[in-house]
């Protein structure tokens, strides 16, 4: 466009000093007796030619203009256009990153949940299984603690049934306390069972099982009034390896009188709502 506007300039000029040239030859050659008036319409021609130049400038310039300005808007549009678009462009790729950071975070949260939860689950089960290991261990416990007394106690049985055998006077009260005692433990053990097997839901609501612990209480008071018995026959022994053998059996069957009590009072520990209610209606 100024390549245009600088070839109609030049133009212009050069028409201009064409005009000038030959305005110039044809005074030389007119008569110096031409009057003023010939020389000042000469100047009116000149001027009208520069202005009729001047205006055809001017027009071509604004043609150039108005045929420039469309392609200016044209031009300046599409560069807006180019820039909105680019804006456009470039903030979806940043919100699609945004949505793509977001989806791997929620991938990651959710392999980290998957990942706790499969943790807790072992947690649960490693729990679970060492309950239930425990829980065997116990019952193996508890039914070996019983076997072991149901043992002791035969044992001592036998033993009072020899020392029964080899002093008739007394003999016959040693075999009743004998026999007494090996019912009283299977009774005692029946009730230690039950108090066991009380499950804790249960126990925390009603408490443990009063019935069952009273009634082994009274066993337990049974036993220690026999090993009183024994106590009295034991002076009326003339041998010396049975008095010794009779006192051996009196402190087995104390000891194993010891660890009843002590476990009776032991399941008796413990908060329990309506425990007391319970306590009181078993008396």
């Amino acid at each position: 466009m100024k390549n245009k506007i600088l070839i109609i300039t030049i133009l212009a000029m050069a028409i201009i000093f064409t005009n000038n040239i030959y305005a110039g030859a044809q005074g030389n050659n007119m008569k110096t007796t031409e009057n003023d008036n010939q020389n000042q319409q000469q100047i009116q021609n000149s001027e009208q030619n520069q202005n009729e130049t001047n205006n055809y400038v001017e027009k071509i310039e604004v043609e150039i203009k108005s045929q420039a300005q469309p392609n200016l808007q044209n031009e300046t549009r599409t560069t807006d256009q180019i820039q909105k678009q680019n804006q456009i462009k470039d903030q979806n790729e940043i919100q699609n990153q945004i949505q793509t950071r977001e989806q791997n975070h929620e991938i990651q949260n959710e392999i980290q949940n998957q990942i706790q939860t499969r943790e807790q689950n072992q947690n649960e089960i490693g729990n679970q299984i060492e309950t239930d290991k425990e829980k065997s261990q116990n019952k193996n416990r508890d039914a070996m603690a019983i076997e072991q007394r149901r043992s002791e106690v035969a044992n001592t049985v036998q033993e009072l049934l020899q020392i029964a055998d080899r002093n008739g006077g007394i003999g016959q009260q040693v075999r009743i306390i004998a026999q007494n005692q090996v019912q009283n433990q299977e009774e005692l053990e029946k009730s230690l069972q039950q108090i066991q097997n009380r499950s804790k839901f249960v126990k925390f609501f009603v408490g443990p099982n009063y019935n069952e612990i009273n009634k082994a209480k009274k066993i337990l008071e049974q036993n220690r009034e026999q090993i009183n018995q024994l106590n009295q026959i034991k002076n009326q022994i003339n041998e010396q390896n049975d008095i010794q053998n009779l006192n051996q059996q009196i402190q087995v069957l104390e000891q194993i009188n010891l660890e009843i009590e002590n476990f009776l009072e032991t399941s008796q520990k413990g908060f329990s709502l309506f425990g007391w209610l319970s306590k009181i209606l078993s008396k």
